[in-house]
């Protein structure tokens, strides 16, 4: 490549993943938002999320379009090839996290909208967990850390047994007679949602780990 081109390629690489930092901040305030409007009980927080949604999913498509630019324009080979093609994978995983944020603030929604729970502080430990891996996994992703990512995937264990003690627990309630199963079949579903947004983190790992090495451990 002549200097000229050179210099447009790093920058267009540069530009693509500050594209995916920013979405994934985007996604990350989303699912900090729809849980902490639950919480706090705060319906406004629950629409913002609802609302933001499109802007999510037009920073997915921008993202594409990069990408797919840089594809057709430059012919990246090795790591910068693995860089875009995870690059626009990650951005998708960050969609469908935007995604089930978008259901867990309508879930709280519901909740609210029925009375208070006190059962929705169960929420809170699973919540600082799936938020602490999401978090954990744009860092690597920034740093291209393969060394931090593989860290971020073993994070996951401790999502999914909070996932499954919190489960128990309220159906254990529904089981048992609780007066009101609707809130509590809501938080279950909410639950679920935290705990796919924890396998999404996991995705955006393993891209990290196939960026840094072109070793796909998917799967494995």
């Amino acid at each position: 490549m002549s200097a000229h081109i050179l210099k447009n390629y790093d920058s267009d690489l540069s530009a693509l993943k500050d594209s995916v930092v920013q979405m994934g901040g985007a996604a990350l305030d989303a699912l900090e938002k729809s849980v902490a409007g639950l919480l706090e009980g705060n319906l406004d927080q629950c629409y913002d999320v609802i609302d933001d949604d499109e802007a999510i999913d037009t920073q997915e498509k921008r993202i594409d379009e990069q990408g797919m630019s840089i594809l057709l324009r430059f012919n990246p080979v090795a790591s910068d090839l693995r860089h875009v093609l995870s690059s626009i994978n990650i951005c998708r995983s960050l969609e469908r996290i935007g995604d089930h944020a978008v259901t867990i603030a309508k879930r709280s929604r519901k909740i609210l909208k029925a009375g208070a729970v006190t059962e929705v502080r169960l929420i809170d430990p699973l919540f600082r967990e799936v938020q602490k891996i999401v978090s954990s996994a744009l860092t690597v992703y920034s740093d291209v850390d393969e060394e931090a990512a593989m860290k971020v995937i073993q994070m996951d264990q401790k999502v999914d047994d909070l996932h499954k003690s919190l489960g128990k627990s309220l159906s254990a309630q529904i089981a048992g007679g609780a007066k009101e199963t609707e809130p509590l079949l809501n938080i279950i579903f909410i639950s679920r949602s935290l705990e796919r947004i924890g396998d999404l983190a996991v995705n955006i790992a393993e891209d990290v780990v196939f960026i840094s090495s072109a070793e796909d451990i998917r799967h494995t």
